[in-house]
């Protein structure tokens, strides 16, 4: 939405140029030229706007719509197993730390597919910049592979992990969710792999916790 607003700006500065030119007459083509071009490009920012407050507002509607399922008991917990990993890794200047992993079979809606899925797996993940520099760390677009073939992505929405930004000596903690496309049983995720990009001013880390397995 913010890439409208900013067109938007640029198109309103542009018709105000347009209509002091009209009053030039050596420049009054161009003038014509400009207020057509910035009303036409106001309009569409306009349009843009709206769209992009309807998808937002969709998006709400699902989120909303989900939370209240789950409150109204719509859908239930068929099993939940949590595992304490303990994965530690302090390569490339970030103290990274996964500590518990939890496996649940629940009907979930992801906000990312929008359709439901049959359950969830769930990181407690922490990452500390011990760099003198900031970092831009992004565990929510990262990939996780498990054994039976899924590569998923972390639904932001259900995930409470805050990234990007770490000052130097900044830690960052929560949990990133990921909505699972095939799980009949718990036990039918019994590893997987997590891997995510970081970047130390234009250099880019790739971190990657390697086959972690989930046992009890």
């Amino acid at each position: 939405m913010a890439i409208w607003f900013t067109l938007m700006g640029i198109a309103f500065l542009a018709f105000i140029v347009g209509m002091i030119m009209l009053f030039s007459q050596s420049k009054r083509k161009i003038g014509i030229i400009t207020v057509g071009s910035a009303s036409i490009l106001i309009i569409a920012s306009l349009i843009g706007v709206f769209i992009s407050i309807s998808n937002y507002n969709k998006l709400q509607q699902q989120v909303a719509t989900y939370s209240s399922d789950s409150k109204n008991g719509t859908t239930k917990s068929e099993g939940k197993e949590t595992y304490n990993v303990n994965w530690h890794n302090n390569a490339d200047g970030m103290d990274k730390k996964i500590s518990t992993v939890a496996v649940e079979k629940k009907v979930v809606h992801s906000t990312m597919e929008d359709k439901d899925m049959p359950g969830t797996l769930t990181i407690a993940i922490e990452i500390k910049n011990n760099t003198k520099n900031e970092l831009l760390s992004y565990p929510l677009q990262g990939e996780l592979t498990t054994e039976n073939g899924q590569q998923l992505a972390a639904d932001i929405i259900l995930s409470d992990l805050v990234d990007g930004k770490m000052k130097p000596g900044a830690t960052i903690k929560g949990t990133v969710v990921f909505p699972l496309d095939k799980l009949d049983k718990i036990s039918d995720i019994s590893w997987f792999q997590f891997s995510w990009s970081t970047y130390n001013k234009d250099k880019l880390i790739k971190s990657d916790t390697g086959r972690i397995n989930l046992k009890k």
